[in-house]
């Protein structure tokens, strides 16, 4: 509360026992012939000042001895202003000092259900920590949870060191919601996953989970979480708040996780249940799309227990490394588009290297290269490319599907013995095409594999094609891509009219559903 002057001049020519009460406003307005009670009242005014914020109000600081000069100082001049009659601007410059530094102001004493929740000067700010308090009890407790509240508000005066925050008044409305704690909230990944009364057994909890993962470790090992972990402060539901040995119990299970899954050749719903820990029902529960079976490149949802936290150790280690080769390629225009032949074999290099590596459960995941001393150079590769025209009759590269039907068997063990291709069952002398273009190198009978025929697609891969019911070209022949070579049939080692498909790339067989879809 400030006395408010309409001429400052005039007020000061007439009334200069109230320069003390400028002086608190603007200290530089008093005239230069009053400077000893200028001095007094400002020097007084700042110390109660800053000692009224420390005390939040208390008078008690006064009494300290190295202000008791400066009030007894402030008196006597007071006590001569009254002496020469001017006793209004000492009240006024009173009033002006007391109410500066206790900082009162009209506002009101709020009450929420009959308990006293603070004291504000604006009643908006009330209602937003009301809205603030609503917002967190449907947060923990649900949409439906009501929250409703009319607070009553008693006229008073406030002080600037009592009011209240938004923060404050919602904190003071959520401690008296019966099914809400407070306490400290730890967080994974973004989840919050169990609460506790303090943040000191919170960081507790957490470095006894990582004594227990690790055990002793080296010096220069740091042992840290994969996750990111957040603790705060806030309220929630009682049922989270945890004793320690509950929450160490929490953090060292398992939670669900889900994951996309890529289908590789030759797997199955019963392998990949055996892989991931789950059953047959719930990956077929999951995956409503592979009621006829699945083939690879197929997308599965899968269900799996994964730990609530993921250790991992980091330490500096020295160790001898492969240093990669080069590769240097030459255009050849005596090859054909797609072929390479290497004229030199590359060679690794090998390296002494001092890294800070970080591991989870023994697997590599980080690597930061502290310094690094060649050992062994590596040799170059040099390899000879093809850039002459392909015909039609030589291998593109790309395989078209052999024949029409269905993949009967796949490639991999099959009967305890290996499987070298897929077979593909369809009616008696149905069309067999070559999957590429390339050279017959070989056409008849084979044990075992019936009518056989061989093509060499001259780019280091083969197909052949077996238990065919007639053969359409002899070896020496060369074919283009989708024409027709034989008939479908079940001579030799066969259970029923099928064909037997395999694919070789540079001499060693491979999965023909890598080529080809079926």
């Amino acid at each position: 509360m400030v006395i408010e002057v309409k001429d400052r001049g005039d007020f000061l020519s007439s009334n200069k026992e109230a320069e003390a009460q400028i002086c608190a406003t603007n200290p530089s307005e008093i005239p230069s012939g009053r400077k000893s009670l200028k001095t007094a009242v400002c020097t007084v005014v700042e110390a109660v000042k800053k000692f009224a914020k420390e005390q939040k109000g208390s008078f008690g600081f006064l009494k300290e001895p190295e202000y008791k000069n400066d009030v007894k100082k402030l008196w006597d001049e007071f006590r001569d202003i009254i002496t020469r009659g001017a006793a209004t601007a000492a009240v006024a410059v009173t009033v002006c000092v007391v109410v500066n530094l206790l900082g009162w102001n009209p506002g009101y004493e709020v009450y929420v259900d009959g308990e006293n929740i603070g004291q504000v000067t604006d009643k908006a700010v009330v209602f937003e920590a009301i809205d603030a308090a609503a917002a967190e009890v449907k947060a923990h407790l649900g949409e439906d949870e009501a929250y409703e509240k009319e607070p009553v508000f008693v006229s008073r005066i406030v002080s600037d060191y009592n009011v209240a925050s938004k923060a404050k008044l919602t904190d003071s409305l959520l401690s008296n919601v019966d099914a809400l704690v407070g306490g400290y909230v730890v967080y994974i990944d973004g989840k919050a996953v169990f609460g506790v009364e303090t943040d000191v057994i919170a960081e507790d909890v957490l470095l006894q989970y990582k004594q227990n993962a690790s055990g002793a470790v080296a010096d220069d090992v740091t042992v840290g979480f994969c996750e990111k972990i957040e603790i705060k402060k806030e309220y929630m539901e009682v049922g989270m708040l945890k004793s320690p040995e509950n929450a160490l119990a929490i953090i060292s299970g398992t939670d669900k996780r889900m994951t996309i899954y890529v289908v590789r050749p030759a797997d199955t719903v019963s392998g990949i249940a055996g892989k991931f820990g789950t059953s047959v029902e719930q990956i077929l529960a999951l995956n409503k799309n592979i009621s006829k079976g699945i083939k690879a490149g197929m997308e599965l949802n899968i269900e799996e227990d994964v730990p609530v936290l993921t250790i991992k150790h980091t330490q500096t280690v020295s160790r001898t490394e492969p240093v990669p080769f080069d590769v240097e390629q030459i255009e050849d225009s005596s090859l054909y588009e797609g072929r390479t032949v290497v004229e030199q074999e590359g060679k690794q290099g090998t390296s002494q290297v001092m890294a800070r590596v970080t591991t989870v459960d023994g697997v590599e995941i980080d690597k930061k290269i502290l310094s690094s001393r060649t050992l062994t150079q590596p040799v170059v590769q040099i390899e000879k490319i093809g850039t002459k025209e392909r015909p039609a009759t030589t291998g593109s590269g790309t395989f078209t599907n052999p024949t029409a039907g269905n993949l009967s068997s796949r490639y991999g063990a099959r009967w305890d013995r290996k499987h070298n291709g897929i077979d593909i069952c369809g009616a008696l002398n149905t069309a067999i095409k070559a999957a590429d273009g390339g050279l017959v190198t070989y056409a008849g009978w084979m044990d075992g594999y019936g009518n056989y025929v061989i093509i060499d697609h001259e780019n280091g891969y083969q197909t052949a094609y077996a238990h065919c019911n007639s053969i359409d070209v002899a070896v020496g022949d060369r074919v283009t891509k989708g024409e027709e070579i034989a008939k479908m049939g079940s001579t030799g080692r066969s259970t029923g009219v099928h064909l037997h498909f395999e694919v070789k790339k540079n001499g060693e067989f491979v999965n023909p559903l890598e080529y080809v879809g079926y």
